[in-house]
C-alpha cells in the first residue's frame, strides 16, 4: 500500500481585524512545518525569488527536496505551553502596502507599511554560510514571530 505525499502548501482562513482606526485583512499562519499560500509573497520578497519558483520549491518538499523550512510561528501574547493562539499576518495581496529596505553588512530589514500602519510588519533576513534565516515580526495587537530557514 503506497502512502500519499504530504502537501506542505495549504489554504488558510482570512480574517478581518481592526487595528487602530483601520481595518486589515489577515490570514492564519500554520504553527510549523506547513505553509499558507499567503506566506509565499512574504518569502519571495524576503529571499528575492519569483513567486512561482517559491511556490514550486515548497510544493516539491513532498518529494524530499527541502528548500525552505518553517521552524515555528509563535504569538507573543500567549503563554508558550498553555494556550495556542492563532498567528495572524496581513495579507499582502488584499491590503494596500508600501515598504522600505535597510541593508547591513550580512543582513537586511524589510519594513512593510500596511495601509496607514507604519512598520506594521518587519522582515529580518540574515545570510549565513549555507542558508538564509528569515524572521517575520508583526507588531501589536496580536504580536507574532515566524521563523524560517531557506537553503536557496
Amino acid at each position: 500500500m503506497a502512502t500519499l505525499p504530504v502537501e506542505y502548501l495549504r489554504t488558510t482562513r482570512l480574517f478581518r481585524e481592526r487595528v487602530g482606526d483601520s481595518e486589515i485583512i489577515s490570514f492564519e499562519v500554520p504553527t510549523h512545518k506547513y505553509f499558507s499560500r499567503n506566506e509565499i509573497p512574504y518569502l519571495a520578497t524576503a529571499l528575492d525569488v519569483d513567486l512561482r519558483k517559491m511556490e514550486n520549491s515548497i510544493s516539491d518538499m513532498k518529494y524530499g527536496r527541502v528548500a525552505v523550512e518553517k521552524l515555528w510561528a509563535y504569538r507573543l501574547d500567549s503563554q508558550l505551553l498553555r494556550e495556542n493562539k492563532k498567528v495572524l499576518l496581513p495579507d499582502l495581496a488584499s491590503n494596500p502596502i508600501d515598504g522600505e529596505v535597510e541593508e547591513y553588512e550580512d543582513s537586511k530589514i524589510l519594513k512593510i507599511h500596511v495601509g496607514n500602519l507604519r512598520e506594521f510588519v518587519r522582515i529580518f533576513i540574515r545570510t549565513r554560510q549555507s542558508f538564509k534565516e528569515v524572521v517575520i515580526y508583526r507588531k501589536p495587537p496580536h504580536p507574532a514571530l515566524v521563523r524560517y530557514v531557506a537553503y536557496l
